[in-house]
């Protein structure tokens, strides 16, 4: 199975750290940001599609992955909005439509307190 995970910040390295104890699995990271957090713990070496996945690069960045799975864990602040009053609502208002663009399941980790 392959699985695209969207976002490599604190919650995307909490992801990867638990999909990478099935090696069966194929991972594929996409995010914005050529050093996230993810990186720079060591968790993945690097990212392998450096793209903010908005409705206009979805169809590229499905392409190049070829996901059986879309695990999304940006943080508001990868969609490049800025962070004036009223991007939380955008951004969740993108997370629908992506979801509803694509054609291989899309699932937003929602990010827990610690």
């Amino acid at each position: 199975m392959r699985i695209l995970v969207v976002g490599a910040g604190q919650a995307g390295a909490h992801v990867l750290r638990q999909l990478q104890k099935n090696p069966s699995l194929t991972i594929i990271t996409c995010s914005p940001h050529q050093e996230p957090y993810a990186v720079q713990k060591g968790v993945i070496p690097k990212v392998d599609i450096q793209e903010a996945l908005t409705p206009l690069t979805l169809a590229y960045v499905l392409a190049k992955a070829e996901p059986d799975l879309i695990l999304l864990t940006s943080a508001s602040e990868d969609f490049g909005l800025g962070t004036a009053a009223g991007v939380d609502v955008m951004v969740d208002s993108l997370k629908r439509e992506l979801a509803s663009m694509s054609r291989v399941p899309l699932i937003e980790v929602a990010r827990g307190s610690r």
